[in-house]
């Protein structure tokens, strides 16, 4: 039998409430003779319009005594997958004893496994709802350390392949996904076979941008939200799935998902892991901007509507803060595509290409002479170094794609010791020998 602090705190847990927080102390000076009994009922801990406070020793004390007991219904667990009388059947004093003591687990430790193995368990002997389990993972993931844990986003998307799986978007998720990044075709820790409408793609796009704030530069945050944008695109591109006004405002959420991650790079301008999703949110556009929202918008436009090519995002941001590397790999990855579109051949009149040429000059500029750099009013003395490093990887990178230099190993030598250079003369040097290659 769990203990009653186990009991309690799992009870809690187990609701689910819609946040979670680990406060410090014990909570003793929260309570007093005065605390309203709705409040005091649930000593020592506070649980406030749905929000779970947790003082750090309780929830340690309640996770060395949630140990023994999340080993001893464990055992019983496992023995359900081999038993011939009564595959699904659990005691109801260890289905309580186990939901408490691997909620307090993963309290302490959101990458505990084992709890989640036994949690995964229980829903496919239907003794926990997946949809609760699901709101469990989202209170989780409020913690700061729940946010980081790759082991809770796989768990998350396993219990939405549980609930929203769909047979006809999982054929064409194979369809979509055949050769790419290695997806297995049972559609393994994708989102590709799911079937979500526009509330529960916004709901989870918040829940990924929300475990960003709390723990920063997030990449297993963001890559759960690629997943979910991966979904979204299958669910757009299927003709036969809901009505022509479901789908626009499926387009409406991608494009307002398409704005709040430029909005977050805007304030975040180090998080490289926003960037590479801008990008791949870039790429997944070009393929929908001709087909599917083309085709909707002329029923309905979308209020959120994003203009600007994400090249010119990137080269916005470049210009005002140059000193960021994260910032120039934006660009590089924004224009990536302007070497590999359709419109490549053409680089005086497409946009990227346009924004190519201010870039190398703005580049150039930075290596001018010894004072280049100082012509640039956010580049502070200290960063002039670091700037043309940069600049001068920047355009190396150009020269590559343009096919005026190879990569090997003697390029990539010249290349980190032209950046790492002071003297101006040998840079441009080493670019003029990469054009004239």
């Amino acid at each position: 039998m769990a203990s009653a602090l186990v009991l309690k705190l799992g009870r809690l847990l187990n609701r689910p409430p819609l946040a979670v927080e680990l406060l410090p102390g014990d909570g003793s000076e929260w309570f007093t003779a005065d605390t309203p009994p709705e409040a005091a009922e649930h000593a020592p801990f506070l649980f406030v319009d749905g929000h779970l406070g947790v003082p750090l020793k309780v929830a340690y004390k309640a996770y060395l005594e949630s140990i023994p007991i999340f080993k001893r219904c464990r055992t019983s667990l496992l023995r359900q997958r081999t038993s011939t009388s009564h595959p699904h059947s659990l005691e109801a004093g260890d289905l309580q004893d186990l939901l408490a003591s691997s909620a307090v687990l993963l309290l302490a430790n959101p990458a505990h496994q084992s709890a989640l193995n036994a949690r995964c368990r229980l829903v496919q002997l239907g003794n926990l709802e997946a949809a609760d389990e699901l709101k469990f993972v989202t209170a989780l993931l409020t913690l700061r350390d729940g946010a980081k844990q790759s082991n809770l986003w796989h768990h998350r998307r396993w219990l939405l392949r549980r609930i929203h799986s769909s047979s006809q978007l999982a054929n064409d998720a194979r369809n979509h996904s055949a050769g790419d990044r290695g997806h297995s075709q049972d559609g393994e820790d994708s989102l590709l076979g799911i079937s979500l409408d526009a509330g529960a793609f916004s709901a989870e796009f918040g829940i990924a941008e929300q475990a960003c704030e709390i723990y920063p530069r997030n990449y297993y945050a963001w890559t759960h939200r690629y997943l979910c944008t991966e979904a979204l695109v299958i669910c757009l591109g299927q003709h036969s799935a809901g009505s022509q006004d479901s789908k626009a405002r499926l387009a409406d959420v991608w494009q307002v998902e398409r704005r709040r991650s430029r909005e977050w790079i805007e304030r975040h301008v180090s998080d490289y892991s926003a960037m590479q999703y801008a990008n791949r949110l870039e790429s997944l556009h070009h393929g929908l901007e001709n087909t599917v929202l083309g085709s909707l918008g002329s029923s309905r436009e979308p209020p959120d509507k994003v203009e600007e090519p994400a090249s010119h995002h990137a080269w916005h941001l470049v210009q005002a803060f140059p000193a960021h590397e994260s910032l120039w790999l934006y660009l590089r990855g924004a224009l990536f595509l302007h070497f590999t579109g359709p419109d490549a051949h053409d680089p005086g009149t497409e946009p990227s290409g346009r924004v190519l040429k201010e870039a190398k000059a703005f580049a150039e500029r930075l290596l001018s002479d010894e004072n280049g750099v100082g012509t640039v009013s956010s580049v502070s003395p200290g960063e002039r170094a670091l700037v043309r490093n940069h600049a001068v990887r920047f355009l190396s990178w150009v020269l590559w794609q343009e096919r005026g230099i190879s990569v090997d190993g003697e390029t990539v030598r010249r290349v980190s010791a032209a950046a790492a250079s002071e003297d101006v003369a040998n840079l441009q040097a080493f670019l003029q020998s990469g054009r004239n290659a």
